[in-house]
């Protein structure tokens, strides 16, 4: 009776373990092919009192439109006890001047996951001379007391199905190894 308790304690382990292996595969081959939808290419902005970071691009045949997404670390330009947590605290760490100086915000920002971190998202509308504005969507995140900050730009302007694939690219493994490799840095 015993042995029929432990074989049967064991099968169940064993499908458990299988599932949850099977479940966790398919998370990283989701990551690996949003890892694969943006290609790196060189950072196009001049160089500031946050260094250079990541840049990287999205084909409109993979995002609906093309995207550019820009990503750097702020180490520790974040506020350690709360992160990410109001709208205050996404335009402070934002990068949106790197796209134009004239911004302001189209609306109140939103709570955002990546991976361990959290954060906030929000539309800016950056006005430029001789162009038609432009639709930015900025995601700040606290990785520990650091900020990990993305700016996305879009041709066509920032809509909801660019959100999600940045946002799913910020989950990729790739990017949450760079961000705790920044945050090791200091």
């Amino acid at each position: 009776m015993n042995s029929a308790r432990t074989f049967a304690f064991g099968l169940a382990l064993g499908s458990l373990l299988f599932v949850s292996c099977e479940s966790s595969a398919q998370n990283i081959a989701t990551n690996d092919a949003q890892s694969t939808m943006w290609s790196e290419e060189k950072w196009p902005f001049p160089i500031d009192q946050w260094g250079t970071g990541l840049a990287f691009r999205c084909s409109a045949d993979k995002c609906g439109s093309e995207a550019h997404l820009y990503l750097r670390a702020k180490v520790g330009f974040c506020r350690c006890a709360t992160g990410v947590s109001d709208d205050d605290e996404i335009d402070r760490v934002g990068d949106v001047e790197l796209i134009g100086t004239n911004y302001k915000p189209l609306a109140a920002g939103h709570a955002v996951t990546a991976g361990t971190m959290s954060g906030r998202a929000r539309l800016f509308t950056v006005e430029r001379p001789l162009q038609p504005a432009k639709i930015i969507l900025t995601i700040a995140l606290a990785n520990k007391c650091d900020a990990i900050v993305a700016t996305i730009a879009t041709e066509t302007g920032t809509q909801t199905v660019q959100e999600a694939n940045a946002l799913d690219f910020l989950r990729s493994a790739r990017v949450q190894h760079w961000a705790e490799a920044q945050h090791s840095r200091e």
